[in-house]
């Protein structure tokens, strides 16, 4: 999400490409398109939604220092996770998987400077 799609482009897109125009094939039918390709799009799993949902709200809260952004502002991530009704089992889950996407976005951002 931070280089702006969330996959880059692998042999496994070019496997899953032609594994879906092979099975398009078999109805009689043609891609005219790869859908595969398609950076505006993405597929989360069920599971990964509230949490997701939760990560884009917190976008307002890095803090930032000379060379950019260096961190969430965890009292906030847990403020958030409170005001969104996480039930209290959940919020360690969720606070971990928050901690995880922040750090690749982190890396990311290095990586561009």
């Amino acid at each position: 999400m931070a280089r702006g799609q969330l996959r880059s482009g692998s042999s496994a897109d070019e496997e899953a490409a032609d594994d879906l125009a092979e099975a398009f094939a078999a109805f009689g039918l043609q891609c005219e398109s790869n859908p595969i390709d398609d950076p505006e799009e993405f597929w989360l799993w069920p599971e990964n939604e509230e949490v997701f949902a939760i990560w884009g709200g917190l976008q307002t809260q890095w803090t930032a220092g000379m060379a950019g952004a260096i961190g969430l502002n965890y009292a906030s991530v847990e403020a958030d996770l409170r005001m969104m009704g996480v039930p209290s089992k959940k919020r360690r889950e969720y606070y971990l998987l928050i901690k995880h996407m922040e750090q690749a976005a982190l890396e990311e951002w290095a990586s561009k400077r």
